[in-house]
């Protein structure tokens, strides 16, 4: 029995599509790609958050908006940091099941990451994830996915543009640069790649 493929939706930033090159990307067209979160706090409050536990989590990634997903599992590579001001920040590859999920995570007030931050326990979280072809290899955490390409959704926000404000959806990027506008992709998954 053939399973259909996953989808998956990114947000596809102005300066990553930069250091790409400016490809003409297409409906069909296959590519690796990170899966990156948006920098999350350790509070439920917030629009993107995480919590960390030592009790089991079940794999999971759910769309609960564009290009914006609950996601849970286990934390497989942990690489902890602190700055110049001794404020801590961890980037970790969440097992999330259909997809494995680097996630940036922020310190508590107390400049200290929450109790349990790194490998072997579970991250529950949520926040918009950013689709990464080119990266500058910062770190060494992270997961390429191969995903083919199945469309893209456009919010206008050029000024002066007669679709200002809306979203547009197409086939392909052309390849051009854009400064203003925001870039969604949604994507079928297909493999994991090294």
């Amino acid at each position: 029995m053939h399973r259909p493929l996953q989808e998956i939706e990114f947000d596809l930033p102005a300066q990553q599509f930069e250091l790409m090159g400016y490809p003409h990307l297409r409906q069909g067209q296959s590519l690796d790609v990170q899966v990156e979160s948006s920098v999350l706090l350790p509070d439920a409050g917030g629009e993107g958050w995480y919590a960390v536990q030592k009790e089991t989590l079940d794999p999971q990634l759910h769309q609960v908006g564009r290009a914006t997903y609950a996601f849970a599992g286990q934390i497989d590579q942990a690489e902890l940091s602190k700055d110049a001001d001794g404020l801590a920040t961890a980037t970790l590859l969440v097992q999330c099941g259909v997809a494995p999920v680097r996630v940036l995570c922020a310190p508590q007030a107390d400049g200290q990451l929450p109790e349990g931050t790194w490998e072997t326990r579970f991250l529950a979280g949520m926040g918009r994830l950013h689709g990464l072809v080119e990266e500058d290899f910062a770190t060494a955490v992270g997961a390429r996915i191969g995903v083919i390409l199945w469309g893209f959704r456009r919010l206008v926000l050029t000024p002066g543009d007669s679709a200002f404000g809306r979203w547009v959806e197409t086939v392909e990027l052309l390849p051009a640069p854009y400064v203003y506008d925001r870039v969604v992709v949604t994507a079928r998954i297909h493999r994991s790649t090294i």
